[in-house]
This record gives C-alpha cells, structure tokens and sequence, in this order.
C-alpha cells in the first residue's frame, strides 16, 4: 500500500457512498499500534469554500479503518452554518511565523569546548534565521544581561528536531557560562542522549568531554553521559559472521552456513538508500559494520530518523514476511561506509518454513518495529530517545485478540496486564460515569497499574480488538527509574 492507492480506496469508498457529495483532501500517512495507515481529510466542496467533514484512514493492508458516515455529513453542515464557526475578524499573529521548521536530514561536524561553541553547526544549517542571528548576536556580546535573553530564546529552537541535539548542547553551554552547572549536565545528557540514538560519537566525545570538566575524573566515570559513550563505542564493533546477529544467534553451524549462502555482501556509501518508503520490499539486510538510520515519513510530507542500526540488525523483515506487493514501510540510508549482508526476501521466508525459530524471530521483531514506529511518531511519546523507548518496548509480553462483548478486567482489583489497543474499541463503564469508548492508540488500565489502584468499572470489547499486552510489574519499575521528563510523557498517556 502507498500513498496512491491509499488514495485509490478512499475515493471509491465516497463514490459509492455518497457519490459526488464529498471529496477527498489531502492524504497522509500515520503510524498507529497496528502498523501504518493513511488518513484521508474528507470536504463538502461549496462555492463559498470547503466545508470539513471528517476522515478515512485505510489500513496497509487495504482495509477501511476509519469512515465517515451520513451523521458527519449533516453535522458537518450544521456547524459550518453556525455562527460560532465564523472566522475571526482579524487573524492572530503568528509568533514563529518567521522561522524555519525544516531543517537538514543529518546534523554538520561539530565542535564543542569551552572557548568555542555550538554557533558554527548551528549557523551552517541555515544562516538566514532571524532568530538564530540574533542568539549569536547576544552570546557575542557577553553580558550576563544578553546570556539571560539567550536563555528564553533557546527553548524555540527546539521544535526543530533534527537540530534539537546541537540545540540542547547550546542550553547547556550558556548555562555554564551563567554558572548553572547542574542544570547545564541536564542539558547536556540529553544532548547526549540524542547524539547517542544516532551514533554520533564524535559529538558525543566532545559532550563527554565538557562533562568530564565540569564534574571531574571521579564523578564523570560513572556518568550517565559516560554510558552513552561506552555503549555507542561497543554497539559499532563489527561483526564476524551471521551466528552473531540475534535472528540468527543460537543456531547449529550447519544452519549458519545455509544462511550463510543466501546472503551476498556488499559495501554501501553514505548517503546511500537502501530501502524506501512506499517501494516495494524485497530484500532484507543484516548490518556487519557501519550504521544504517531509519526515517519514517512524517504527516507533513517530510521525514525523520527515529533510530539508527546497528552491527547485528537486521532491517527489510517486512519482505519476508508481507503479503505480495507489500512496501517498506521505512526509508534506510547508510550514515556512514557500511557493509551488510543481503537477503531476498523469499529465501528468507523459505529458510523461516524450516526453522521455525528464525520465523518467529522476524515476527516479533516486525511487531516491535511497528510499536517503535508509533512511539516514535506520537504526539505525545515521539520526545523520547531510542534508550527510552526501548525500555518501554521490552515490558511487551505478547498479542492477543479479544471477543466482542469480552471482559477485559475484573472490578475492583489492580489491572494485571496493561493493553494498547492496535485496532477495534473497548467501552469503559461504571456507575458513576457516562460509558467511555476507546479506539485504537489508546491505553487501557494503565494508570491504575502504575499507581496500584483497582478499577472500579468494567472494560469490555466493543467489538473483536487486537490488544497489546504489557507487563504492569515492568512498567511500574521502568516509571520508578526514569528521568523525571520521561514519567511526565509516560504520564500523559492514560
């Protein structure tokens, strides 16, 4: 499924059902639990303009998830002629009407120090910026007055996430120059953090560097900013041979040299593209050495790199394991001089109908995956970095289908597994409230089971749903040990 074709279903969806009343807009794909869809604005085309009806959205695998029905139409129509819906007389100013939300794919080299900043990367990214100009401006000049003024500006920048890292470790430069050091290590860890998600070691080098100044030898050695290093450092250590890569690891030599002989090596240049989005998937890769990043396209057209791979990963699974025709669903670019094994997809497949293991290796990885892909691109998760989201990923005990009409809970004790729905509703309801409906992307218990609370009301199945499950005991302990920024994003969840 495309964004074509997407399209294709949705408009003979309307067609046949309310014929040339409705037409659809724009078009863009979202990352839900279930995977990707495409979500469809639907309009009443009047001569006075268009008037907003609602949505579709269609599954990749070619299913109608989400319609409008003669209800949206009427109601649609109605608020349109209301004059609560009037626009304003005069339209508010836009405070960032000025400044640049696009940004590169790939930050520039940096150089980071006491003595020098973060001005040049920043500047190379794009020297028109009124607002960047006038931060480097106010730095220059020095006063405590000026680094002040800097400070609130800084925050701004932050909306740009593929300069957020270079952002972050400006935060914490003018912190030390306004003698916070606390609060500039914050800022820098998570600088770190985010250089970390992408492998920049040479960045996080000369981050760890400052850390290790600030704080000296004795406090830096067990620093969160030293981890980072340490585990960016040992995640790109090449590997030998295919028995190393966990799809494969475990496996007898003679099966290795099976694998071994459907695979073909080959080095690839930075820059280069791998997989795209959208095209069709046929190939799968485990990385030997390098770094391969995974960018998702955004609602707005654009993309961004939610996590990078590393020497023994494995990326493409969706060809082994889609139906025919099925696309990527990521683009893959090499970010530096990578080498990689590669694997037609049917062979893979047919390898996994005789190890049955590898098969089911690929499938987790590939329901993981899409799990990723959501967090990385919800409003309210896509802040965390890849450590974070990892630790959520590894609470997943399994996938399950659920009845219509099925109970999901028992009143009145503490949920023992938490669910995110991937696809169909859940109906909450207790004596004291209206019934509430949960659709897919929504959680279900997982406030209670944070807090140890018992749910008072009852959760059932609408109708069949394809519920995630999530262990509540790993879940608490991951809350328990996260940096105070990640319980709040956790938080908002429920």
């Amino acid at each position: 499924m495309d964004n074509d074709q997407a399209r294709t279903v949705m408009a003979a969806y309307l067609r046949e059902t309310f014929g040339q009343v409705l037409d659809l807009r724009e078009v863009a794909v979202v990352r839900k639990a279930s995977g990707r869809t495409w979500r469809g604005e639907v309009v009443c085309a009047t001569g006075l303009g268009d008037i907003p009806i609602g949505h579709l959205a269609v599954h990749e695998d070619g299913r109608l998830i989400e319609t409008c029905t003669v209800d949206d139409l009427v109601e649609g129509i109605r608020a349109a002629r209301s004059p609560a819906s009037e626009p304003p007389a005069s339209k508010a100013m836009d405070l960032f009407t000025d400044l640049d939300l696009t940004g590169p794919v790939s930050g520039p080299n940096v150089s980071i120090g006491f003595d020098e900043d973060v001005d040049g990367a920043l500047s190379a990214l794009d020297d028109g910026l009124d607002l960047r100009e006038r931060i480097k401006q106010l730095k220059s000049a020095g006063r405590r007055e000026d680094l002040l003024v800097v400070r609130d500006l800084l925050p701004q920048l932050l909306t740009e996430g593929e300069t957020r890292r270079f952002t972050l470790v400006e935060m914490g430069e003018i912190e030390l120059r306004l003698g916070n050091s606390d609060l500039a290590l914050q800022y820098l860890e998570a600088a770190a953090r985010e250089f970390a998600d992408r492998s920049e070691v040479r960045a996080l080098e000369l981050v760890a560097s400052i850390a290790l100044r600030v704080l000296g030898e004795e406090a830096f050695a067990t620093s969160p900013v030293k981890q980072l290093l340490d585990l960016s450092r040992r995640r790109l250590r090449p590997i030998e041979h295919l028995g190393q890569a966990p799809v494969f690891a475990g496996l007898g030599q003679d099966e290795i040299e099976q694998i071994e002989r459907l695979s073909s090596e080959s080095t690839i240049e930075q820059g280069q593209v791998l997989l795209q989005e959208g095209a069709e998937a046929v190939r799968a890769y485990v990385v030997r050495s390098g770094i391969l990043s995974i960018r998702l396209q955004a609602p707005d057209g654009g993309s961004r790199v939610v996590r990078c791979c590393f020497p023994g990963d494995l990326v493409g699974e969706t060809s082994v394991l889609g139906d025919a025709g099925a696309t990527c669903t990521a683009t893959v670019r090499a970010e530096c001089l990578t080498s990689v094994w590669g694997f037609r997809g049917t062979d893979l497949r047919d390898l996994g109908s005789r190890m049955p293991m590898v098969l089911t290796r690929l499938e987790g990885s590939r329901a993981l995956r899409r799990l990723d892909s959501f967090f990385s691109m919800h409003e309210t998760t896509q802040t965390l970095d890849a450590r974070m989201r990892d630790r959520i990923l590894a609470c997943v005990t399994g996938l399950r289908r659920s009845q219509a009409n099925e109970l999901l809970n028992t009143p009145g004790e503490i949920p023992p597994v938490v669910y995110l729905v991937a696809e169909g509703t859940v109906e909450y309801a207790s004596a004291d409230a209206p019934t509430t409906t949960f659709g897919s992307d929504k959680w279900i218990g997982l406030r209670d089971a944070l807090h140890g609370l018992a749910t008072e009301g009852t959760f059932v199945s609408a109708q069949e749903c394809l519920l995630v499950v999530f262990d509540p005991e790993r879940l608490r302990a991951f809350a328990t040990e996260a940096p105070p920024d990640v319980v709040s994003v956790f938080q908002r969840l429920d």
